[in-house]
């Protein structure tokens, strides 16, 4: 090791000159950063611009390579800035080089004691014997390329993961660090370098630094975090909270503030993390870290600590990262409140009580099994005669009460009360109750339960409309509001588990409906013949495990127990589940040894029940919806078509999504899993959280495999991802883009983004294409098992004739203001529609409608008089029932239009360009009415003929309906998605294997 108290000169020297990796002079980007230099030094030969930079620049300030930064070194250090200004150093890098190095960072995203402090094997004996001057020489020469990390902000690893496999190697040979600092030196889009700072977001939520990136005054996001002047005055990601750590710990903000550390999120990383103190208010370390899921991880050394596995691992997944709504609430405070509750309704109760008389042939049997308690008990029957038919039998079975539920029949009419001296247990009332029930379904719930409005009546729906289903439970809430069962786990130990047991009601993992091991007997509906023939419940089994006990046993008779979300109660009290006893492990010996043991990761096997599902990841830009138009209907047709075949469907949303969980929920099939709350950034977490689960990756759209590809790439290279991977182009991209250059008469080359695309494809093992066309298209570039999966559209015609029919009609989802949608509009309106109104005079009327995103401007259509501007119409049949003639004026699209299948489905003839008939292959003048794109006369003509001729009009609406029924069906659809699953099975599972 060479002493570090040389001069800059005696150090810095040319390429290829020195083997110390920051002591090498960059004469090109020293010339490319200061262009009056070559001039000032009198030419661009490199030895004259070293000396240049060592007898002029080095005063001037200059940095010397991009490996140090001069200007940022003197404001971190301002002892040596005051000894440059009384001329002891010529530079912040001189002064670096007298045995600065030793000790102090040079640039802003290295840390030199952090790094020997992180890795202290590096000691000065080791550096020594390989000729390394410190720990930066070490990090530059080696470090980067073993994936050390040099600052917590900079992690190698998760910089190569953006890139191709094949040139992450290219990239490690010329060094990792100096291709970062290269890439945002020519300002290329910034990539995230570590799991603690989100560069995509810090710019969502400060757009003023992303305007000063754009003005050169950073570099990128990550370089203006680092060394801004207010560094408390910016959070780093979302999941920490500057304000909000310091202001938990006044000591912490005076020790910042004296500038013993930069921020309150360098003390997190430092410290805080360690000490499990709260990033934020929604994050508690402390809860979040004694979560069993999570200890498991931490003890497996999956996660550094509680924070790095809440980002990497615990989002993604949808782990709770606190006690969600109930803060301020301890448990027994929110069971006191919810009796509290119950206490003020007692007044009500005995005024007017509650009847349940019924028939002898009750439509459903509720057993309730109360043990003192009694406003909570009468609470609980008032929120079930506001669920329950009319016609139902109450059945309560009193365990030995000591208070006035002794006289329950007082306030209780028609109900059957059996009363017991003692307590017999509560699997032996329920047994008493269950003998009695006289309805085809018996309900057994907890005796301290608010049922939400309609949760029983959809209970009956589900139980009597799959003959497979022999129980039914819901999502429990505790009473402070957070899930205490959303279906539960059985290990192979015999313990019992209730996912997602502390998470938020509101969370994608409990909001679908699946098959599970057991629903506890808070809320229970099943079969009362299944009862019988299973001879009801063991009593011998402990009070937690009845109810587990007999749902094991339900499915062992080949029917289903069923977790359905939409079923909901609120319990005032939940009890901890104890030991299973020898009893109930020595019963179920055989089904236990299948089991999963007890672990985090298992949970999301664990999580179902029965037959293994084939499990699919669906990946798109967002949750598809139906009303945002723009290909997201055959996307939402697909994950329910998957979903009717069996599959376990997760949809994975890319850019995350802003759409109101009401809608959410209410667009997507009930058994599918929305990961409503996840992005881009979660997705390598959730795949790592849940490695071997999915067995398709089901990729929308060829723009998300450009996004996607580094990950899974580098997930598949690591072992962790062997998911079949299916691409499903839904438009040919760049063939739409050819076209809108041609239009706009810019150069294209097609050919090229083509094979852009095929190399990406070639994590893919099968490719959907939309129609026919575009399915030779792929098939001529090598695109690998091409598939056609076309549009699902079942012919709804409207009903009104031709004479009460009148004006145009445009339906089309704009989301940006270079969308096909939006060209053609204008197009439409600019161009068409002043022709059409010469010809039709008064009746010309165009109404525009369809999804426009936040941001669109509409406003030139607005003041048209001829045009009604509708936006997002929730059910467009009065639309196509009120209109003559649906106009298609797309002049440059891949794909099909979806657009031209609704509007026909629904009886309404359609004109169109060209471009959409041929991609379509419908005939002209039979199925629809078409002309060039280009011919705005031809095109409004069509409108004109087709808005005059009823013969015509019956003719085109009766073809294209007919074409629909044959090419649209339903059958048709399943039957290629099925095809699409049958090659991936016929992989995974080859006849001779």
């Amino acid at each position: 090791m060479w002493p570090l108290d040389l001069p800059a000169s005696a150090v810095l020297k040319l390429p290829g000159e020195t083997e110390i990796a920051w002591a090498v002079f960059d004469w090109q980007w020293y010339l490319g950063s200061n262009p009056h230099a070559a001039a000032a030094a009198g030419g661009v030969d490199p030895a004259t611009v070293l000396q240049f930079y060592l007898e002029q620049g080095q005063r001037q300030g200059h940095s010397p390579s991009p490996m140090f930064d001069e200007a940022w070194h003197r404001l971190r250090y301002p002892p040596i800035a005051a000894r440059i200004v009384a001329g002891e150093w010529r530079s912040a890098f001189d002064a670096y080089c007298r045995r600065g190095a030793l000790d102090r960072s040079p640039h802003w995203l290295f840390d030199e004691p952090g790094y020997r402090e992180r890795y202290p094997d590096l000691t000065d004996d080791v550096l020594s014997s390989l000729g390394i001057c410190n720990g930066y020489d070490h990090f530059l020469r080696h470090g980067a390329q073993e994936d050390r990390i040099g600052h917590v902000l900079f992690d190698p690893a998760i910089y190569l993961a953006h890139f191709d496999p094949a040139d992450v190697a290219a990239i490690r040979a010329g060094g990792v660090f100096q291709h970062y600092l290269k890439r945002i030196e020519s300002a290329e889009p910034e990539l995230r370098t570590s799991i603690y700072f989100d560069p995509a977001w810090y710019l969502r939520r400060y757009p003023e630094v992303a305007r000063d990136i754009g003005a050169k005054r950073w570099k990128c996001a990550l370089h203006h975090y680092l060394c801004n002047d207010t560094p408390s005055a910016f959070d780093p990601l979302a999941g920490f909270s500057e304000s909000w750590y310091l202001q938990r710990d006044p000591g912490l903000l005076r020790v910042v503030t004296a500038g013993s550390f930069r921020n309150g999120y360098s003390h997190f990383l430092r410290f805080g993390a360690g000490e499990l103190r709260r990033p934020s208010a929604t994050i508690d370390l402390a809860w979040y870290a004694a979560q069993p899921s999570v200890r498991a991880d931490l003890d497996q050394a999956r996660a550094a600590d509680a924070f790095a596995h809440w980002l990497t691992i615990g989002a993604a997944a949808g782990l709770a990262s606190s006690k969600p709504e109930s803060e301020n609430l301890t448990d027994s405070q929110a069971s006191h409140l919810f009796h509290r509750t119950a206490a003020a309704m007692l007044p009500i109760a005995g005024r007017f009580g509650y009847d349940f008389a019924c028939s002898e042939s009750p439509a459903l049997s509720v057993v309730m099994v109360p043990r003192d308690g009694f406003a909570s008990t009468l609470a609980t029957i008032a929120s079930l005669r506001c669920n329950v038919p009319s016609d139902t039998e109450l059945i309560i079975v009193d365990r030995g009460s000591t208070d006035e539920t002794r006289s329950i029949e007082q306030y209780v009419h028609g109900a059957r009360v059996v009363r017991f001296d003692d307590d017999i247990g509560w699997s032996g009332a329920a047994e008493a109750g269950r003998q009695l029930a006289g309805a085809a379904s018996v309900l057994f719930i907890s005796a301290a339960a608010t049922v939400a409005p309609g949760s029983i009546r959809r209970a009956l729906s589900r139980l009597a409309a799959d003959a497979s289903v022999g129980a039914v439970g819901g999502m429990i809430l505790q009473p402070h509001g957070v899930i205490a069962e959303a279906g539960g786990i059985v290990w192979n130990n015999g313990a019992i588990h209730s996912y997602q047991r502390g998470a938020s009601p509101r969370d994608p993992e409990v909001n679908f409906v699946r098959t599970v091991d057991f629903c506890g007997s808070g809320f229970l509906l099943t079969r009362t013949s299944l009862l019988a023939q299973l001879d009801g419940f063991d009593h011998a089994c402990p009070a937690s495990h009845a109810a587990v006990d007999l749902c094991l046993r339900i499915a062992q008779t080949g029917s289903r127990v069923v977790y359905d979300p939409s079923v909901l109660v609120v319990l005032g009290d939940v009890a901890e589940g104890n030991a299973p006893g020898d009893h109930f492990r020595q019963k179920h010996t055989a089904l236990l040894a299948e089991r999963y043991p007890p672990s985090g990761p298992a949970q999301v096997f664990a999580r179902h029940a029965g037959p293994r599902p084939h499990r699919v990841l669906f990946i798109e830009d967002t949750v598809p919806l139906r009303r945002i138009g723009s290909g997201f209907v055959r996307a939402n047709d697909l994950v329910r078509v998957l979903a009717s075949l069996g599959c376990a469907v997760t949809v994975f949303p890319v850019n995350g999504c802003e759409h109101d969980l009401a809608q959410v929920f209410g667009d997507m099939p009930d058994c599918v899993e929305a990961l409503h709350s996840s992005g881009l950034n979660h997705l390598a977490g959730l795949l790592q959280a849940r490695t071997g689960y999915y067995d398709t990756i089901w990729l929308a759209r060829t723009h998300n495999l450009a996004r996607v590809r580094p990950i899974l790439a580098r997930l598949q290279a690591a072992g962790t991802l062997n998911a079949r991977i299916v691409l499903d182009t839904e438009a040919i991209t760049p063939q739409r883009e050819a076209m809108a250059a041609e239009h706009a008469g810019l150069p294209y080359d097609l050919p090229a983004a083509m094979r852009s695309i095929l190399t990406d494809a070639e994590i893919c093992r099968q490719t959907v294409a939309v129609t026919a066309a575009e399915a030779d298209t792929l098939r001529r570039f090598g695109f690998p098992a091409v598939q056609v999966v076309g549009h699902k559209v079942e012919p709804n015609p409207t009903s009104l004739p031709f004479d009460q029919r009148s004006g145009m009609l445009f339906v089309g989802a704009i989301h940006n203001q270079d969308s096909p949608n939006f060209d053609s509009l204008v197009w439409l309106v600019e161009a068409v529609l002043p022709l059409v109104e010469a010809e039709l005079k008064w009746e010309t009327r165009l109404t525009i409608a369809g999804y426009t995103a936040p941001g669109i401007d509409l406003t030139r259509f607005a003041r048209h008089r001829r045009i009604s501007l509708r936006g997002s119409v929730a059910d467009l049949s009065p639309l196509y029932d009120a209109h003559r003639v649906f106009v298609a004026p797309t002049r440059y699209a891949a794909g099909a239009p979806f657009k031209v299948l609704e509007a026909a489905s629904r009886g309404l003839p359609v004109v169109a360009t060209e471009l959409l008939r041929g991609q379509l292959g419908w005939r002209g003048e039979q199925d629809i009415l078409a002309a060039d794109a280009n011919d705005a006369a031809s095109f409004a003509a069509c409108i004109v003929t087709l808005h005059r001729d009823r013969s015509l009009w019956q003719t085109i609406r009766d073809g294209a309906l007919q074409r629909l029924r044959r090419e649209y069906n339903e059958e048709q659809f399943s039957g290629s998605v099925a095809a699409v699953l049958r090659h991936d099975r016929a992989e995974r599972n080859p006849p001779n294997a």
